[in-house]
């Protein structure tokens, strides 16, 4: 098995072996992966946090002998750099850090600045500063970041803020947790999910109270929620359609 991981703060995932390919996710820096077949400018890869395929270009990242990657510590929302004899990386809020350094390839990394510790012990608190940090942040497919974020990927974050792992899609991430059956037991933090014509799962938002939802849709908002879904008060209608609430904690 070949283990490798990214050298960069934030690299593209793309759907194929080419930069005009849908990016369908990210790879923080120092996210390990398995490279499952090499192209000439590009190798497909399984990312082993959330067993999720993909393709990356081959000048992004270096070889890595330890392939477990201990999720105990986080970038915060602050941020913080890494920092190696050639190179300074900015490293974004949710990056897995390993330790006080991090080698990558031939690189020593020194890890400065925002580091969390993961817990849930502190979720009222740290919710909320999430909610406020990520809020109007731009909607990017595929997207993983303050920079540009799509609805899986702010819920991915928000669970990897209080050590949780959640898979990469929406419709994956809804096989997991437990139903909530009623509107009025909806608490903070609860996934809500929502379906398509073809009754498929296409979009997923944190809920803030039990009618309240933070959501990627245009850019990070925060909209009402009731039974029937989704409604957006600057359009004056239902957005998405309620499918299913899933809690996790």
């Amino acid at each position: 098995m070949k283990i490798a991981a990214s050298n960069l703060s934030i690299v593209p995932f793309r759907a194929e072996a080419s930069h005009r390919s849908e990016m369908v996710s990210q790879v923080l820096f120092g996210e390990v992966f398995e490279i499952l077949q090499e192209d000439v400018d590009f190798v497909k890869v399984r990312l082993l946090s959330v067993n999720y395929e993909g393709w990356i270009q081959r000048n992004q990242f270096g070889s890595v002998i330890d392939k477990e990657q201990d999720t105990t510590m986080i970038v915060g929302i602050h941020g913080a750099t890494a920092v190696s004899v050639k190179h300074r990386v900015n490293l974004v809020h949710g990056t897995v850090i390993t330790g006080d350094t991090m080698r990558i390839g031939e690189e020593v990394f020194t890890i400065e600045g925002d580091l969390r510790k993961v817990s849930l012990a502190d979720f009222d608190t740290e919710f909320e500063y999430l909610v406020s940090h990520y809020n109007n942040s731009p909607y990017l497919w595929g997207g993983r970041t303050i920079y540009g974020i799509d609805c899986s990927g702010f819920s991915q974050i928000v669970y990897r803020h209080f050590g949780i792992s959640l898979p990469r899609d929406a419709w994956q991430q809804a096989e997991k947790g437990e139903v909530v059956d009623f509107q009025s037991e909806i608490r903070k933090g609860d996934l809500a999910f929502f379906d398509n014509e073809a009754g498929k799962i296409t979009h997923v938002g944190v809920m803030i109270n039990n009618e309240t939802i933070i959501h990627a849709s245009g850019r990070i908002r925060v909209d009402k929620m009731d039974n029937e879904g989704i409604f957006n008060a600057e359009l004056n209608k239902y957005t998405h359609r309620l499918r299913i609430v899933k809690r996790y904690i």
